[in-house]
C-alpha cells in the first residue's frame, strides 16, 4: 500500500512493495504526486480536513489546547470552530494548483530500503518533476 505525509515545506509519499514491484511503485507514486488534483478532489480534501480539524476541537482538553495554541501562533487569535471552518473553506482549487506547480519545480528526494536492484535511479524519478 501507499501512504502520504506532510510537514511545512515537505510533502512525501511512501510505499512498501516486493522488490519486483519497486519500479512500478515508483511510477505510480510519481504519477500520483505530479498530478494536479481536480476541483472535486480539492473540495473533498477540504471537507475531510475541515471535519478532522473541527472534530479535534472536541477531542478533549489536550487537543483543544493544541488547536488553540496553533491558531494563536498562526493568526494571533483563536476564533473557534467557525473561524477554523472558514479557513478551510477559503482554500481555492487555483491556490492548490499554484502550490502543486511550485512543488513540481523543486528537486525531489528519494530513499529506498532493502534490495534496491529494481528501484529507478534518482535522476529518472527527478526528471518527472521538471
Amino acid at each position: 500500500g501507499a501512504s502520504a505525509f506532510a510537514a511545512p515545506g515537505l510533502v512525501g509519499v511512501y510505499a512498501g512493495v516486493p522488490v519486483a514491484s519497486a519500479s512500478t511503485a515508483a511510477d505510480s507514486l510519481s504519477a500520483a504526486v505530479t498530478a494536479i488534483p481536480s476541483n472535486d478532489v480539492v473540495e473533498r480534501a477540504k471537507a475531510l480536513a475541515k471535519a478532522e480539524a473541527v472534530f479535534a476541537l472536541d477531542g478533549g482538553s489536550s487537543s483543544l489546547a493544541g488547536a488553540m495554541t496553533s491558531s494563536v501562533l498562526e493568526t494571533g487569535a483563536f476564533g473557534g470552530a467557525a473561524q477554523l471552518a472558514a479557513s478551510y473553506d477559503a482554500i481555492t482549487p487555483k491556490e492548490v494548483a499554484a502550490a502543486y506547480t511550485a512543488m513540481l519545480k523543486s528537486k525531489p528526494s528519494m530513499a529506498a530500503v532493502g534490495d534496491i536492484a529494481a528501484v529507478p535511479y534518482h535522476a529518472t524519478v527527478a526528471s518527472r518533476f521538471s
